[in-house]
């Protein structure tokens, strides 16, 4: 998409949004922002005229002056756009204490690639990855998405191995060089449309990988590099939750070893890169999403704000969603009314607690959880810290690194049945 052509529907989604953010301005009475995020593909959707156009008139209207993160979630492709995008915004908003551009990458693996619907290479990618590291600027950070799919290929002596090791050795290398500041790593359940994965049972897979299946030409479409690899219309493709988390666990380990520390159950960072924008909704600070089908978060809702969300009584805090209907939203019926939440003091703990064990902070006064913990947590968080899972000092808690795998386990044990 050309930059000096906005179709019509592009138009009034940047009128829309930049409304919105107006509107947002009029009714809250702190204005001062530290973070400001693009994501799930609008980027490269509305392209960089834009982008900048909305960030503008977010700067416009609140306080930027102590901004600590310009945050652009994007695919990397098609690369000529992306590459522009890098270079124009790091320039524009070069007075940004940081801008951040994450990439989702999602594999080295070519037939992962390829499953994926996507029209690009292992070789492709690290050729991007080495024009993107001569236009980085001192103000940038990097990072890129991963997720573990588990595709593993037996070895001549009958052991499980990634099926490219030369991609695991670039990844390693690369992690080592610290060019890419910050790696999110995901597990495939955590995606939508994976749920098709695990509904699909073929008999054809083998009893190690029944958990995961998926027929080629029904939910995928044959890949353009289907004579590279051998990938058929018909094909059964099939994979297990162990092999998933076995790469998860491969990735994760290159990543520590490299001194990347582990801030959130899915993201590593060096010291001091660590995402804002990731810590936002984990650390419960106060945010608004634009457009449909978003949600935010604010804590003490002043007057103006709680008229707007039709709320009849003060909250501790509110979590509001937007329609999901783009003609409503143009009209200026934005709010999705029956999914607004006032959240009790209980609810806040609940979520307080949920969400900080996912991170690197520390539970301050974990006594002060009382009433939402098993009666005999006190005990239980002595048996993890006796087996190094959790930090214990004084009445505070955290997950160690290595142990923030069994974080569902954990939350499951201490908190109470709701």
């Amino acid at each position: 998409m050309k930059e000096n052509i906005i179709p019509e529907e592009i138009q009034k989604y940047v009128d829309a949004i930049t409304s919105e953010i107006k509107h947002y301005s009029n009714i809250l009475d702190d204005k001062q922002i530290k973070s400001i995020y693009f994501g799930w593909g609008t980027p490269q959707l509305i392209w960089l005229e834009n982008i900048q156009k909305i960030t503008d008139t977010i700067v416009q209207h609140f306080d930027a002056k102590d901004l600590e993160e310009f945050s652009i979630e994007m695919n990397p492709y098609p690369q000529d756009e992306v590459l522009n995008i890098v270079k124009n915004l790091s320039k524009k908003y070069k007075d940004f204490a940081r801008v951040r551009f994450s990439f989702g990458i999602q594999s080295f693996d070519n037939k992962v690639l390829s499953q994926s619907d996507r029209d690009i290479t292992y070789p492709w990618l690290v050729e991007f990855l080495r024009t993107l590291q001569k236009i980085k600027q001192d103000h940038n950070i990097f990072n890129l998405d991963f997720i573990a799919f588990g595709q593993f290929n037996e070895s001549k002596k009958w052991n499980l191995q990634l099926r490219n090791p030369s991609s695991i050795d670039f990844f390693s290398k690369l992690s080592e060089s610290k060019f890419i500041d910050s790696y999110s790593v995901y597990t495939l359940e955590l995606f939508p449309w994976s749920l098709r994965y695990y509904q699909k049972k073929d008999t054809n897979c083998p009893p190690f990988s029944k958990e995961g299946t998926h027929k080629v030409g029904e939910d995928l479409n044959p890949s353009s590099f289907a004579e590279q690899l051998p990938l058929q219309k018909g094909d059964i493709i099939c994979w297990s939750d162990d092999d998933v988390y076995e790469e998860f666990a491969i990735l994760k380990d290159i990543l520590l070893e490299k001194w990347f520390k582990r801030y959130e159950l899915s993201n590593f960072s060096l010291l001091w890169k660590s995402s804002i924008h990731n810590r936002v909704y984990r650390e419960m600070w106060d945010y608004i999403w634009i457009w449909t089908s978003a949600s935010s978060f604010i804590q003490k809702p002043n007057e103006e704000l709680r008229k707007y969300l039709q709320l009849k009584w003060a909250s501790r805090a509110v979590r509001r969603n937007n329609t999901t209907k783009l003609a409503e939203y143009e009209k200026w019926n934005r709010l999705d009314t029956v999914s607004i939440q006032d959240l009790s003091d209980k609810d806040i703990q609940i979520e307080e607690f949920f969400l900080s064990l996912r991170t690197d902070k520390w539970i301050q006064d974990i006594s002060k959880y009382t009433n939402i913990l098993v009666s005999d947590y006190k005990q239980k968080i002595q048996s993890y810290a006796d087996q190094w899972f959790i930090s214990v000092l004084e009445d505070k808690i955290k997950l160690t690194d290595q142990w923030m795998d069994i974080y569902n386990d954990i939350i499951t044990e201490l908190l109470q049945e709701i």
